[in-house]
């Protein structure tokens, strides 16, 4: 045997020799340890400890403490395709001498089906014998512990000098044919090993089969949620982002709103501080008047002085009212949409749905305009009432245009 050959040999991962010392044993988890490792794993853990490479558990809760840890750790089942490989190995890395000479001459074939090292010469004779012409005998320097395991005939359970040449299934043993005609006389199912083990290995391509169908499944299942979170992420973050966006641009709006009806507004408080000081001043002038001229220069002054005091009174008189166009905000439907917003996108998890992200809804814009018209002009007012604090004299005029609601925005005197 060469490096090579010897290094294509499983190892146990744990101590990682080639199972030489141990027997490879099956975990549930379907590691494989060597029997040594996992005893020694159980004694350092102790009987409750899991598999030393993914923590799964290796003895049934049911067992532990039953019985001693080696018989436990013993009835775990054993990988016998490795034990298999083993052994061809072994056999393979021995001396190789004929079986057949009595003179220690170096073997250089290997009989497959008598399991024997023959020199070059007994080689030749070896299948010239009727019973054997149909065996096949190998070259040793090119024959692999795979091909040797491949093809290495078990022995029987009762004789182990012996090969095993059929299968009872219902005793599910390996038995030789002298078991054949003695203890499985009675048993109705003994077949020949190579039939039996076409059907098991095609009951197993089978079920393998369906694992692999299984996975496929679970893995095309992984990769639906996988999508399904993608798009909601997606689709969360875009309603938000519109969200923000629609927000935002209704803030512009309603902004430039009011900042032209407070541009009206300022224009027109202007003039009403031009009339009311131009009020203030006439007055002045009469207290004046009143108080230091004399009775003559009084009533030369008379007619003048109040022809200018009516034709001020008249401009600024009780029928002139304030006409502007109405921008008011319903807070409240503010408040309830935010609210709204907070109670949106929640995951659910239906039992027979996939995952669904319920969307926000499209928030209706802040509008200015309110359900009821004739509600919404008396509440405007109102509030335009209080900021220019003139009473309740405010009334809405749908029927002027902008410029002559401008124009005409007149205090009235209390």
């Amino acid at each position: 045997m060469d490096a090579a050959s010897a290094s294509e040999l499983p190892e146990c991962p744990v101590c990682h020799d080639g199972y030489s010392l141990g027997e490879p044993k099956i975990l549930p988890c379907t590691h494989l340890v060597c029997k040594k490792c996992v005893v020694w794993w159980l004694q350092k853990a102790g009987v409750q400890g899991g598999c030393p490479l993914c923590r799964a558990p290796i003895l049934p809760s049911t067992s532990r403490g039953q019985r001693d840890l080696d018989t436990l750790v013993n009835d775990l089942p054993t990988d016998l395709a490795i034990m298999a490989l083993l052994d061809s190995h072994k056999m393979l890395s021995g001396q190789h001498i004929c079986i057949v000479c009595d003179d220690n001459t170096a073997a250089t074939s290997f009989c497959l089906q008598c399991d024997i090292k023959l020199c070059k010469k007994c080689s030749k004779g070896h299948t010239k014998f009727p019973a054997m012409k149909n065996h096949k005998v190998e070259d040793l320097n090119k024959l692999t512990p795979q091909r040797l395991a491949e093809v290495n005939r078990a022995t029987c359970n009762v004789h182990d000098d012996r090969p095993a040449e059929l299968y009872c299934s219902t005793h599910k043993e390996l038995i030789c044919m002298l078991c054949d005609s003695t203890n499985h006389r009675s048993c109705a199912k003994v077949k020949a090993i190579p039939g039996v083990a076409t059907e098991k290995r095609r009951e197993l391509e089978q079920q393998a089969q369906r694992l692999r169908d299984r996975a496929t499944a679970l893995a095309a299942q992984i990769d639906e949620s996988n999508d399904i979170l993608k798009v909601m992420r997606r689709k969360a973050n875009d309603t938000f982002d519109d969200l923000e966006q629609c927000t935002k641009r209704r803030r512009h709006e309603v902004n430039t709103l009011i900042q032209a009806e407070e541009d009206a507004v300022m224009t027109s408080l202007a003039e009403l501080e031009k009339w009311r000081a131009a009020l203030t001043l006439n007055a002045a002038s009469v207290a004046n008047v009143v108080e230091s001229a004399s009775g003559g220069a009084l009533l030369g002054m008379m007619e003048g002085l109040t022809s200018r005091l009516n034709d001020l009174e008249s401009q600024t008189g009780t029928k002139r009212k304030i006409e502007v166009t109405d921008l008011t905000l319903n807070f409240q439907k503010l408040d309830q949409l935010k609210a709204d917003i907070a109670s949106q996108g929640q995951i659910t998890k239906p039992t027979s749905t996939p995952i669904i992200l319920h969307q926000p809804t499209q928030p209706a814009p802040a509008t200015t305009t309110a359900t009821t018209p004739r509600t919404a002009h008396k509440l405007r007012g109102l509030e335009l009432a209080r900021v220019l604090k003139v009473g309740d004299r405010v009334r809405f005029a749908p029927e002027y245009s902008r410029s002559k609601r401008v124009s005409r925005l007149l205090l009235s005197v209390p």
